[in-house]
């Protein structure tokens, strides 16, 4: 055949053709250049500390915990402490253990491939993993001991396995439970996986259910259903026999409640959960998603650019997508559109709009990819768009460069900080109030002795940096205007409480009497006598003090107060909680003693991570000045680093 026939026959191809005969042809060749851009950008944006956050410690201190005392690891996911335990026999290898975040994200990719090759078009399956491993925003957690690396390796561990067992059979066979149980059973040990790692994954059984539904496999469906629930019942039974003291990782009610933290607040209603649905996407489709796929600045910045109508195409454009897969009978793709559907879906509705975090989509954005390729290829397959099937490689084209765009600036910013932190300096790139923090904890452990309890405000980072443990501090304990009613209620006869306004003066002469201290929020203001305070106390007082001259003594001090304890109560009675802050000195001093605190550590850790505004995260020196009000004189200055942002260390002296 001459060139011209040749090229006559490829033009008959059509364009998408002719770019699927050419991935397919190149197929190991472009895996392999995929990989290994996956595996240079774990290496260029490799970051030799900690994360800020300290939740990567946490997974490194659960996992020595279950290595060392078999203690079951509580508070995340389970199972990716228990898989990198053993490592932590060699000591505390934390560039080993974050290494091995690059190894899970690698290994996912090559269970991606393996799960969908031959099953979906080589024009989408391989654009879809080069773009992927090119994702600064990815590799960016290949370096950090969080969770996300081995749920994504879980997660196409599952699909490899679901892809093996029911994808690629032939048409027509038949499952039997007698021979094919272990199928299911494999399937229902990936589920609980994937759940045991991730809360959320636990959603994986509703992408199956319903692309079961679908596809009219009641079999299937009953039977992966019930190993599931077998699987995960065993599991609780000998969970519940080993670490009976173990109990749930997270309570789903804090889920469900308007406030994670803070249950009390109450359940979401309908309109509650639509709204996270509606904030959530927008927040994680049109500024992270589209960040992603490299549109948009690199630039770090905060949630504030968030696109709606990015959001309402993205959605438009999914479900085009499913049509398009649905049409052209492409059942793989169909339940990768599921998955990443379900599984967000779940994340949107459940998550608390505050946390706007990249990782919580980033684990599916390999899969996000591979649908909105793969249906985009279908939808220009369609006769009616034949002449538009050169936006498909623009499409590709885009992504990608855009995405190689966003690693050149991350790695560029990243470089010389990986730099310096190799030659020694391994605290250069934090700002300094986290450097400062750092080197206190350092000097306490150097300094202090051994036996002594700290109290830090990142206890986890403080413990990685320094292997000693520390006492967390994490809030300042507040109290219900119920308890101080019932304290009312319950007082000595010969008691009379006071309510005194606190934002002037500091009653020193009264301060064992305090009971309570209660601070307006959200420029809430009450009032004392018709007077507003910022700061207000509750104090039982002697009577005896009040018949000698407590009254005048307020009074020449004009100091606001009332005795009227029902009448200064009842505002309070009137508005929502979360309007004010009750404070009870003695239950935070009994933290302290109770626990043998005997030092803490008094970081200013910006409140904007990369601007110093002046305002800080005040939770332990909130702690101390409560206590302080009450019983002066018990905390005294040990050390301090640093001339701007400053960390300081008091010893807190028990009365």
């Amino acid at each position: 055949m001459g060139k011209r026939a040749k090229r006559a026959e490829r033009a008959k191809e059509g364009l998408l053709e002719r770019m699927n005969v050419f991935f397919g042809k190149h197929e190991k060749m472009a895996l392999y250049i995929s990989l290994a851009c996956g595996a240079m950008a774990s290496i260029l944006l490799f970051d030799m500390k900690v994360s800020l956050s300290g939740d990567d410690c946490d997974y490194v201190i659960n996992a020595q915990r279950f290595i060392k005392d078999f203690t079951y690891p509580v508070g995340r996911g389970a199972l990716y402490p228990m898989v990198i335990s053993p490592f932590l026999t060699l000591g505390l290898p934390l560039l080993l253990l974050k290494a091995l975040s690059g190894v899970f994200i690698l290994a996912s990719m090559w269970l991606m491939y393996k799960a969908f090759k031959g099953l979906i078009p080589s024009a989408v399956l391989m654009p879809a993993l080069l773009a992927v491993n090119v994702c600064p925003y990815i590799f960016f957690y290949a370096c950090y001991t969080y969770s996300e690396p081995f749920f994504m390796l879980m997660q196409s561990l599952f699909m490899y396995l679901f892809s093996k067992y029911f994808f690629r059979q032939d048409t027509g066979y038949e499952y039997s439970i007698r021979t094919d149980w272990p199928k299911y059973v494999f399937i229902g040990l990936c589920f609980l996986a994937m759940g045991l790692t991730r809360t959320v994954g636990y959603a994986v059984m509703g992408t199956v259910a319903l692309y079961f539904i679908f596809t009219k496999q009641w079999k299937n469906l009953i039977c992966t259903f019930s190993a599931s629930v077998v699987v995960y019942v065993v599991y609780q039974v000998f969970k519940t026999l080993v670490w009976p003291e173990s109990g749930a990782a997270y309570d789903i009610t804090n889920y469900m409640a308007k406030n994670f933290y803070n249950p009390e607040q109450g359940l979401e209603d309908i309109s509650g959960y639509i709204e996270r649905l509606i904030v959530n996407s927008n927040i994680y489709i049109s500024y992270f998603l589209f960040r992603f796929m490299g549109f948009f600045s690199p630039v770090d910045s905060s949630v504030t650019e968030m696109i709606p109508q990015l959001t309402v195409v993205m959605y438009i454009l999914y479900a085009f997508c499913m049509v398009a897969v649905c049409l052209f009978k492409n059942k793989v793709l169909l339940y990768a559109g599921l998955y990443v559907g379900v599984m967000n879906f779940v994340n949107f509705v459940l998550l608390q709009t505050i946390w706007a975090q990249d990782r919580l989509i980033m684990i599916y954005y390999p899969y996000i990819l591979l649908f909105l390729f793969g249906g985009l290829f279908y939808i220009l397959k369609n006769k009616a768009l034949h002449r538009f099937t050169w936006i498909y490689p623009v499409v590709l084209s885009v992504v990608f460069l855009g995405t190689c765009i966003h690693l050149k600036k991350k790695v560029g910013n990243n470089f010389p900080v990986l730099q310096q932190n190799i030659s020694g300096n391994d605290l250069y790139g934090l700002t300094p109030d986290w450097e400062n923090f750092i080197k206190m904890s350092r000097w306490a452990n150097n300094n202090l002795p051994k036996d002594a309890v700290i109290a830090s405000r990142k206890p986890s980072i403080s413990y990685i940096y320094t292997g000693r443990n520390f006492f967390g501090i994490f809030n300042v304990p507040q109290e219900t205007l119920d308890n101080v009613i019932q304290k009312y209620n319950s007082k000595n006869p010969d008691t009379v409480f006071y309510m005194l306004d606190m934002s002037k003066e500091s009653m020193m002469k009264l301060s064992s009497f305090l009971q309570y201290q209660i601070m307006p929020r959200n420029e809430k203001r009450y009032t004392i006598e018709g007077k507003e305070s910022g700061h207000i106390g509750i104090y039982a007082v002697d009577k005896l003090l009040v018949d000698e001259g407590l009254t005048g003594m307020l009074d020449s001090m004009n100091i606001s107060y009332t005795s009227d304890f029902d009448g200064f109560i009842k505002q309070f009675r009137e508005t929502d909680g979360i309007n004010y802050t009750i404070i009870n000195s003695d239950v935070l001093y009994n933290v302290l003693v109770d626990n043998n605190v005997k030092y803490l550590l008094l970081p200013k850790i910006r409140l904007y991570t990369m601007q110093n505004t002046g305002y800080y995260v005040n939770t332990v020196h909130q702690f101390v000045n409560f206590i302080n009000i009450k019983y002066p004189r018990s905390f005294r200055m040990i050390h301090s680093i640093g001339k701007d942002e400053i960390c300081e260390l008091v010893e807190f002296i028990a009365k």
